[in-house]
């Protein structure tokens, strides 16, 4: 039944006064009773003994309180100064404990790390790293970084790629009471890791997003025990015979950041003294300055303030001073100290140098066409690596799958290969892991998300269908071969077109242009030693000093005399004055961008040269162009070369090319972005150094006036019989002639380039503007015959690579000394 309210209305306000005076009434009842109790029948000297005997209790009740913080504070005290004497002792006692000779200790408090026989440990870890790991003997500083973790210090290694960074963490965990938690970015790297340590019967596991629920309930469980198991000595280092431990457990970033449960129970397992180690792999993505930042590798700074007495190992294998200063900071990690001559309480740091003598670098150009180019590609590994293990990295997944299928039937089924991108599924992942490692397939396709940290050794070769995004990232990828210090083949096939797609993808990122016009230099270097290329830009962009790529074969400025530019024969290679040549791509770039016209690498190219329809197209209403008159929807605009340059070029389709990068890379041509529904593309204008040219004139050019523009080019070899052993170039210098011939396309293709880009040009502007950023529309003629061999011979002798027909196709051919 209903029943009306006091107020008889729903007013708000008076509900809230008549709750107040309610509250307002039963309070001052209750203070009331509690004031007039019995003093309303109690003489005035009872209710004083009443308030007297209160008083008297709160009094003794505070008194206990008081003695309680007494002997809190004493107990505090005590600990500290327990605490004191331990540090002062540890200290002081340091080096003697650990140290079986003087050879490991140096001046007062500090201690050689990389002492090879100065520990009382080190008989064992000799032991377990030839029985376990079948290891013979330590590379690089790997011993030292071993002593410093038995040590129980914090750690911070850089190592080479394909250095052996994980046995610096993996053997001590074997030697010491707990797991090792290894935190790695890329879930490929974690399986390998497993997987290979449980081939050696090490108790290793895995939290990722492959891992099955049963299997993750499992681990969880046994995890748990441990934060349990207080006090307990390990089985393999007491003798005891209880169920094997948790070794190594390997997770992600993100299991950290964002799974409380596992956090939650390495807490326990910290307190129970069974967390021995963090390690964290590729140490470098956790700072923003570094050339791989991961955010989830951020929040890695949690670690040390959960478990502040844990020691923490890091590893990279490029972390210059300004990383390094940011990764210390990040991680609450201490300033460094030389491992080989350390303080008692800094992070000990031990770093190699970054050169490898046994990786054999070289730039091979690449065919236009993506048949070419594979076919290319599986002549060199059957002809120079058969059944070896490689791998092949790609620029996306479509051309993973796209290689990966054209070596197999190029090669007739020789070349056993396998796909790995981010869209194969973890199961199939794994089984590709297997099946490589055992042999069963011989060529990996992948994207870069393939073999960061892959323990593979004996990968004797990575080829590069696509150059990478930076010169870093090159060096990293290219070291996943010769692991087992061997000799391994690490190549790139380079066409300049490969830069208009990079560009596209990196636009957005911030420093990546200046990033991939470094890799461009690398690539188009056809003079200095490939090992001074990497140091001198290491030490450029990185601060990295000089002395990381000193070994004891040569000085930091010594040539590596294996690469290709360090073995090509001078034949094969001309610096030549292109100054006109420059001059004229810079005229037809000038009038194309006045008129409001967009031109690619490859349209510019052709253009320049008289092929290409001699038209350019403008887009819809002149696309913002600065030309004098709005152009109608796609008008094609006739380009005459006599009116404009006064000729054309006299380059091949591949120089013209090489120039056209080199000109961007000087600031004579600028990249623009233009955006559409499916892709960015990429265009040239004049940069801002072009003026410094086009305000000449041809005859002054002719005449020397201006800057000079040189240029290196591979030289073409003269079509000749079988096994030359000295081929013949194309130049005629030393036979009277003034000037290089350059053997141009034949002229039916160029009809045929003719015929295919006046179709292009008929398409309608929105067909422009969504047009492959590559320009690939103006050379996607399918070619004459397939392309042959690129090369023979041994893969540690320098090659001769010759063409079994110059018109096969119409890329340069390099030829390496004997």
């Amino acid at each position: 039944m209903y029943h009306q309210d006091e107020l008889g209305s729903d007013d708000l306000e008076d509900v809230l006064e008549l709750s107040l005076q309610q509250y307002q009434n039963t309070s001052g009842r209750h203070e009331d009773a509690f004031h007039d109790a019995g003093s309303s029948n109690q003489p005035s000297y009872l209710r004083k003994n009443e308030l007297q005997t209160r008083l008297s209790s709160l009094d003794t009740e505070l008194a206990s309180i008081d003695a309680e913080i007494q002997a809190l504070q004493e107990a505090r005290r005590n600990i500290l100064q327990e605490k004191e004497v331990l540090q002062k002792e540890l200290a002081t006692t340091r080096a003697p404990i650990r140290v079986k000779n003087a050879t490991a200790s140096t001046k007062a408090g500090a201690t050689n790390y990389a002492d090879p026989a100065g520990f009382e440990w080190t008989d064992e870890v000799k032991k377990r790293m030839r029985s376990v790991f079948r290891i013979k003997e330590f590379r690089l500083c790997q011993e030292g970084v071993v002593n410093a973790v038995m040590d129980g210090r914090d750690v911070v290694c850089v190592m080479p790629t394909g250095g052996g960074k994980s046995l610096t963490y993996q053997l001590p965990a074997l030697l010491v009471p707990g797991c090792t938690l290894v935190i790695s970015p890329l879930v490929a790297l974690i399986m390998d890791q497993v997987m290979h340590l449980r081939e050696n019967e090490i108790e290793a596991v895995m939290l990722t997003g492959a891992t099955g629920k049963e299997e993750t309930r499992s681990i969880m469980q046994r995890l748990a025990q441990a934060g349990k198991s207080r006090g307990i000595v390990a089985a393999d280092m007491a003798g005891g015979s209880r169920e094997k431990e948790i070794k190594l457990c390997y997770v992600t970033p993100e299991k950290i950041a964002k799974s409380k449960t596992f956090t939650s129970t390495l807490e326990k397992m910290c307190t129970a003294g069974r967390l021995a180690r963090i390690v964290i792999d590729e140490a470098h993505c956790v700072s923003q300055l570094g050339h791989d930042f991961r955010p989830d590798y951020k929040k890695l700074s949690i670690l040390r303030q959960l478990f502040p007495n844990v020691p923490i190992t890091a590893l990279s294998a490029t972390c210059p001073p300004k990383v390094l200063k940011d990764l210390l900071m990040t991680l609450r990690m201490r300033q460094v100290t030389d491992g080989n001559n350390a303080n008692a309480s800094d992070t000990v740091y031990f770093s190699a140098p970054l050169y490898r003598k046994n990786l054999h670098y070289s730039v091979l150009p690449k065919p236009a066409s993506a048949a070419a180019a594979i076919q290319v590609m599986a002549d060199y590994i059957t002809q120079n690596h058969a059944g070896h293990s490689g791998i092949v990295y790609c620029l996306s997944k479509k051309d993973t799958e796209t290689v990966a299928e054209g070596l197999s039937s190029c090669s007739k089924g020789a070349i056993r290969t396998g796909v790995y991108h981010a869209d194969v599924g973890d199961h199939a992942k794994e089984s590709l892991h297997v099946r490589w490692r055992n042999g069963q397939v011989q060529v990996v396709c992948a994207t870069i998300a393939f073999g960061l940290g892959i323990d593979k050794s004996n990968v004797r070769f990575v080829l590069h269908h696509s150059m990478s995004k930076s010169l870093d990232g090159f060096y990293q990828e290219s070291g996943r071969a010769g692991r087992d210090g061997n000799d391994s083949d690490c190549v790139l096939y380079y066409r300049g077109q490969d830069a208009t797609r990079l560009s596209s993808l990196i636009c957005g990122e911030i420093g990546g242009q200046e990033k991939l016009h470094d890799m461009l230099r690398f690539a188009q270097n056809l003079t200095e030693c490939r090992k001074l290329l990497f140091a001198n830009y290491f030490s450029a962009s990185s601060s990295l000093s000089l002395s990381s790529w000193t070994t004891e074969a040569g000085g930091k400025l010594t040539p590596c005399g294996h690469c290709d530019n360090c073995t090509r024969p001078p034949e094969t290679a001309a610096t030549k004055d292109v100054t006109l040549d420059a001059w004229i791509i810079l005229r037809v770039a000038q009038t194309i961008d006045n008129e409001g016209g967009r031109v690619t690498v490859g349209m510019l190219a052709d253009l320049v040269r008289g092929v290409g329809g001699k038209a350019f197209q403008v887009p819809g209403g002149g696309g913002g162009g600065r030309g004098r008159r709005r152009k109608s929807q796609g008008e094609k605009v006739g380009l005459d070369l006599e009116g404009i340059a006064g000729g054309k070029a006299s380059l091949s389709k591949d120089d013209a090319e090489t120039l056209i990068i080199q000109l961007v890379l000087s600031g004579h041509l600028k990249e623009i972005f233009h955006s559409t529904a499916y892709a960015i593309n990429v265009y040239l204008q004049p940069g801002p150094q072009a003026v410094r040219l086009t305000r000449l004139s041809r005859e002054a050019i002719e005449a020397g006036s201006g800057p000079k523009i040189e240029c290196a080019f591979i030289q073409r070899v003269a079509k000749s019989k079988p096994a030359p052993k000295k081929p013949t170039t194309t130049t005629g210098g030393k036979k009277g002639k003034s000037k290089a011939v350059v053997s141009d396309e034949d002229s039916d293709v160029e009809d045929l380039t003719e015929q295919i880009q006046n179709q292009v040009g008929s398409a309608d502007s929105d067909d422009l503007e969504d047009a492959d950023e590559d320009g690939w529309s103006y050379s996607m003629m399918s070619r004459r015959k397939s392309a042959q061999g690129a090369g023979s011979g041994s893969a540690r002798k320098r090659r001769k690579i010759l063409s079994e027909d110059e018109n096969e196709y119409d890329d340069d051919v390099i030829v390496l000394s004997p």
